[in-house]
């Protein structure tokens, strides 16, 4: 019954994606970020459908990930860059029939944004991923040694440079404010106001978590001695700083690897010298 939830939930949040694409971006006009905003740019250009585009697109980020990355991050890309460009292209169809028209440009942006983000954010819930911008990201850190979010927001860059060039300087601004609103809302249904979680862990399988954290997430931990309050069982506690954007690779990898684990979360406003202990 899990599974059917997380794949429904897959399902809707990119028949969103897709909706807000086909339904309010494109009718407008505008752009949204990543492989999306460069498939919808294609689509003005050369008139192919839209849908077409982000799937051809997706694959070759793909193809090109796949030479630098593992196969076990890839395949949290696999099925929302299969479902997302099939839901674009059915309901383009449906765009000949029936269009949304909003009276504000405002209200067309913050719709976008919100549609966008609330969209990725039942993908990413479910422990996917999606926007396989963000792939190519990932790729770009581990051929660089520098992992950044700069990536992803160059590529955007580079849409709207050309977008100033193809569709003017008014189209362009508009999607800008879209481009930051649907990043925005990403980042905040998905992870929540701070950029790093700290994860307080107690598990009878010690050692698999610790490698899982150490070699497969590449991060940090403190071991602390710790007793029970009411058991007087001695125990120890793994305690880890992460970045937001590893929050359920780490959550779901320990449930994995321990069901019965502790797992206790907080947010962390700020991390400093994440590597001197």
């Amino acid at each position: 019954m899990k599974k059917i939830i997380k794949y429904l939930n897959v399902i809707f949040g990119c028949a969103l994606i897709a909706f807000a694409i086909d339904f309010i971006i494109i009718p407008n006009n505008l752009l949204t970020f990543g492989i999306n905003g460069f498939a919808t740019l294609l689509y003005y250009i050369n008139g192919i459908n839209v849908g077409i585009n982000i799937f051809v697109l997706n694959l070759l980020g793909i193809f090109l990930s796949s030479l630098f990355l593992d196969k076990k991050i890839i395949k949290e890309y696999l099925l929302p860059s299969l479902l997302i460009p099939i839901f674009v292209y059915l309901f383009s169809f449906l765009t000949s029939f029936y269009v949304i028209e909003l009276p504000e440009t405002l209200l067309v942006i913050i719709v976008v944004g919100f549609l966008t983000g609330f969209g990725y954010s039942f993908i990413y819930k479910q422990g996917l991923s999606a926007s396989v911008v963000f792939l190519l990201e990932e790729m770009f850190g581990k051929v660089t040694k520098f992992h950044s979010k700069i990536y992803s927001w160059l590529l955007d860059v580079i849409l709207l440079a050309i977008s100033l060039f193809i569709l003017g300087y008014q189209i362009t601004l508009y999607s800008t404010v879209i481009i930051f609103i649907s990043k925005y809302m990403i980042t905040k249904t998905r992870f929540g106001i701070n950029d790093s979680k700290m994860f307080y862990i107690i598990t009878s399988k010690e050692k698999e978590v610790r490698h899982y954290i150490i070699h497969d997430l590449k991060y940090e931990l403190t071991v602390l001695d710790v007793k029970g309050g009411f058991t007087k069982k001695k125990n120890q506690i793994l305690l880890t700083v992460i970045d937001t954007k590893d929050y359920f690779k780490l959550k779901e990898g320990i449930k994995i690897i321990d069901q019965n684990a502790f797992i206790a979360i907080c947010d962390t406003y700020d991390v400093v010298n994440r590597k001197s202990f």
